[in-house]
């Protein structure tokens, strides 16, 4: 594993950890997840709902920037650039799910694991292999991996 590659990894469990800490304990992150649950009773405390959506919104397109800066070494760059990874991408919300960071990102660890490994020891079908995971992901978890690991989270605390 090449120097840059392990360097994306520590960029990627930095900004994990901190968006993590930002979300559970910091004001701006009661903020959005008070935001985000219920709008009306959000701006019924005095939160001023758009401009913290408009906040999110810019911090996750700087993320996305970012992350595609680093990555275009990785990945390289052409015209179809997003296109190309556009269903990896709705893979990892949909089996993911919202309310969480923790949700998405292992279920981006799980897709991209059994995508290589389909793809090098079973090549004929390599590409279903991720469809599958979803379909048996989502029958066991239809609200996302973010609801059940809140909940195994919950149940761990009790």
């Amino acid at each position: 594993m090449g120097a840059y590659r392990l360097f994306l990894i520590a960029v990627v469990v930095v900004i994990t950890l901190a968006l993590g800490w930002l979300i559970t304990h910091t004001r701006f992150g009661a903020q959005i997840r008070a935001s985000v649950d219920n709008q009306q009773a959000s701006a019924g405390i005095d939160i001023h709902v758009e401009r913290v959506l408009s906040l999110t919104f810019a911090l996750g397109s700087g993320l996305a920037g970012l992350g595609g800066g680093l990555g275009i070494d990785v990945l390289g760059l052409d015209p179809v650039f997003p296109l190309k990874y556009m269903v990896y991408f709705l893979l990892v919300v949909a089996m993911g799910g919202a309310g969480g960071i923790k949700g998405p990102l292992v279920a981006a660890l799980l897709l991209g694991i059994i995508d290589v490994a389909g793809k090098y020891y079973v090549p004929e079908v390599g590409a279903f292999v991720i469809y599958a995971m979803m379909v048996v992901l989502l029958t066991l978890f239809p609200a996302g991996l973010s609801e059940f690991l809140a909940q195994a989270m919950r149940r761990r605390r009790a």
